[in-house]
């Protein structure tokens, strides 16, 4: 991170709101957000098989479910499997419905059609996989019980009250008669399921919330598992990019001679923002993209600095002019009359979201008609994107999705689906995998956009609060997530996700952004933006808390005073780490609470400092996210959350001159190791009943300010910016 920005040191849960800026897909952020009217959700796609599209089969009794004539169910997800387990947790909400037995179901990533498409386009993200999807899922996996019911009553001739379903077997107990359900599974596909199917008892469940086996474990173990960069077809090509490292760069020209040279390259292929070196190996072309000459166009990107940027973002903190997100009270009064006023400033960096597989996609076009295999979270983003890139219609395009070889948001974007599809149609009727290599993720990858803000609160003369006001300054994710998508003097809701609505009691607030908006590529990283608000929040209620003399735990249970949910998340986390116990020397606790995509989490962080070097020892974690449909998953969500986020707070940046990043690959962008992570991360879910909420986010944003008020009580050093071991180093 830029020095500029490591020394500042001055002084209802709604979920309704939708960014859907990917033409459909949806991306759950906090209330209020104007990024689009506050109108109801779309309704949910249809469930009919109907609606299946390229995806109809034999056997197909709604458009999610396919049975087998021996019985076993393939289950046709709407959503990327992104190693969080979402596929399992729907076999499991499926199997428990419909009354299989979950070892006999396995799972599919669906070809884009209208049944899979929630808000007209079908994409993964927003920690929705399962919380939007359950409810819809149940239904259609009862009409699907429901029409075999009926086709046994009717094969039978018998009452279908009097038939049911468990195990996999129809039975009826009058005529001690049974039947698979694959022995039916043809005639039920025919017949019309009803619209309000009767649900079964949560009490009968055989696998929601409880422990199952992960569907997409024994491959990986076994190394059986095929991602992007390992998916083959017979006579494929490999095709590696040569791109201009200025974001939004292109190139001017480029000679392909040296290239060709190389043993083993075909041809050299002009694409969106530099070359493609096609040649019969990954690594003949690899080396050709280094042989290649490319002249690099002209762009006004070329002068982008993090120290201008930095410049520009101070500058915004203090700027008499921001664009509102909520007001409420009379906080001017509030201020007025306060016993004493406390204000800091603080800031995070861009940061990267570091997947273990770049981008690799692979094409093959033929008759007009392209088809790609793409590990995507965005299945119809891509297809348009594709469609545009070689000019032909979206309809002509089918996107296969791969498993995800780590995504985190970075395939939220398309950007590396021009270039296979540009390549494909120049090699038309050859397959051929379009690549990139780690440098390019970083020089033309997309990042959590830095951010800086500044808090200011007043406090009575028992240290209460009275009024708070949050200014957040910074560069715009949405301008760069959805080009165009961002009139001039409007609320990029991603920058201030989550504020408007908070769980403290502040009757006195103002929320409001300052723009300083710059083309450093920019896409949802893990949590988007309740990363750096909880962390810009959660440390300033600490500050306060000192400033009123009071315990941190404490301070946060007087702003939560009557919100009984928020207050049990916080006593749970509270206890489980046995807050306010002696320590080691030079140990300390912090604590972080922050409510995003639907759920409410909290941690407690255990830490020290020795020789400059932070050292994480605990991390206790409550999650309340209505009730965990799929236990194993989530905690191994809340883990991964919390080291992701442990690694980015405490060391990850990008910094930005000349228009690129400064960090090209792992040796200069500082992840965290093994050997520094938590030897004890103890997860705990609290289950309200509540409407479900994420589980793949909401365990980030509280991590960035518990480790930060941690090290802050452990050092008597107040930081206020990420990466924290610069912070400390100031």
């Amino acid at each position: 991170m830029d020095n500029h920005l490591t020394n500042l040191d001055s002084t209802d849960l709604s979920r309704r709101a939708l960014l859907t800026g990917l033409g459909g897909l949806a991306i759950a952020v906090a209330l209020p957000l104007p990024v689009l009217a506050q109108n109801a959700p779309p309704a949910p796609p249809p469930l009919g098989a109907a609606a299946a599209g390229a995806n109809a089969r034999t056997g197909m009794v709604t458009a999610h479910l396919v049975v087998k004539p021996d019985g076993k169910v393939v289950i046709i997800s709407p959503t990327t499997e992104m190693g969080q387990g979402t596929h399992t947790a729907h076999a499991a909400i499926i199997a428990d419905e419909v009354g299989v037995d979950f070892a006999d179901v396995s799972v599919e990533t669906a070809i884009p059609a209208d049944a899979y498409r929630w808000g007209g386009s079908m994409g993964s993200g927003g920690s929705q996989g399962v919380r939007r999807w359950n409810d819809h899922l149940r239904k259609g996996a009862a009409q699907a019980r429901a029409v075999l019911i009926q086709a046994a009553a009717k094969s039978w001739q018998v009452d279908p009250a009097g038939i049911t379903l468990e195990q996999g077997r129809l039975l009826h107990k009058a005529s001690n008669r049974s039947l698979g359900i694959g022995e039916v599974a043809e005639a039920a596909a025919k017949l019309t399921p009803p619209d309000n199917p009767p649900l079964r008892d949560p009490a009968t469940r055989r696998y929601v919330g409880k422990g199952v086996p992960r569907l997409d474990i024994p491959a990986k173990v076994r190394g059986e598992t095929v991602y992007s960069m390992d998916f083959r077809l017979p006579g494929m090509l490999y095709a590696c990019a040569r791109l201009n490292p200025v974001f939004h760069g292109d190139i001017a020209s480029f000679d392909a001679a040296p290239a060709l040279k190389v043993k083993g390259v075909r041809k050299v292929v002009k694409i969106q923002g530099g070359v493609a070196v096609v040649a019969d190996s990954v690594w003949a072309a690899m080396k050709g993209a280094d042989a290649v000459t490319v002249t690099m166009a002209p762009s006004p990107q070329d002068t982008i600095s993090s120290a201008a940027l930095t410049q520009a973002m101070v500058e915004g903190l203090g700027a008499a002019q921001a664009i509102p997100a909520t007001a409420r009270g009379d906080l001017d009064s509030a201020f007025k009359s306060a016993a004493r006023t406390v204000t800091a400033d603080y800031g995070v960096p861009y940061i990267c979201h570091t997947p273990m597989e770049v981008w690799s996609c692979t094409g093959l076009f033929k008759d007009g008609k392209l088809e790609l295999w793409a590990p995507t979270q965005v299945q119809d983003r891509s297809r348009r994107t594709a469609a545009t890139a070689i000019g032909i219609d979206a309809e002509a395009v089918t996107v296969n999705t791969l498993l995800l070889g780590g995504g985190f948001g970075r395939r939220l974007m398309d950007d590396g689906i021009p270039g296979a599809a540009q390549v494909a149609r120049d090699l038309a009727g050859t397959p051929v995998k379009f690549f990139w290599r780690r440098e390019d993720e970083f020089d033309r990858g997309y990042f959590r956009p830095a951010q800086m803000a500044r808090l200011t609160a007043s406090l009575d003369a028992k240290g209460a609060v009275t009024g708070m006001a949050i200014r957040i300054s910074g560069p715009s994710m949405r301008a760069e997530f959805v080009p165009g998508g961002l009139k001039e003097g409007e609320l990029d809701g991603s920058s201030v996700q989550d504020l408007s609505n908070l769980p403290y009691n502040l009757p006195n607030f103002k929320l409001d952004w300052a723009a300083r908006h710059v083309r450093v590529t920019a896409s949802p990283w893990r949590a988007v933006g309740a990363t750096h608000n909880a962390f810009f929040l959660e440390c300033f209620i600490d500050e306060l808390a000192a400033a009123a003399g009071k315990d941190p735990v404490a301070f946060r249970r007087e702003l939560l005073a009557g919100n009984k949910r928020a207050l049990a998340v916080i006593d749970l986390v509270a206890a489980k780490a046995q807050w306010g116990k002696k320590l080691p020397k030079g140990h300390a606790q912090g604590v972080g609470f922050f409510a995003s995509f639907g759920s409410l989490s909290a941690h407690v962080v255990e830490a020290s400092v020795t020789d400059g070097q932070p050292r994480v020892h605990r991390v206790t974690t409550v999650l309340d996210c209505g009730d965990v449909v799929l236990p194993d998953g989530a905690r191994s969500q809340m883990e991964g959350g919390v080291i992701m986020a442990l690694s980015a707070g405490l060391y990850e940046a990008v910094t930005v001159k000349d228009g690129r990043a400064e960090q090209r690959n792992f040796d200069t962008y500082r992840l965290m190791r093994h050997s520094e992570s938590p030897p004890v991360i103890d997860v705990h879910f609290l289950n309200s009943g509540e409407a479900l909420g994420g589980v793949g986010e909401p365990g980030l944003p509280p991590t960035f300010p518990a480790v930060a008020n941690a090290l802050s009580a452990a050092t008597g050093k107040r930081l206020r910016s990420l990466p924290l071991v610069e912070a400390l180093a100031v």
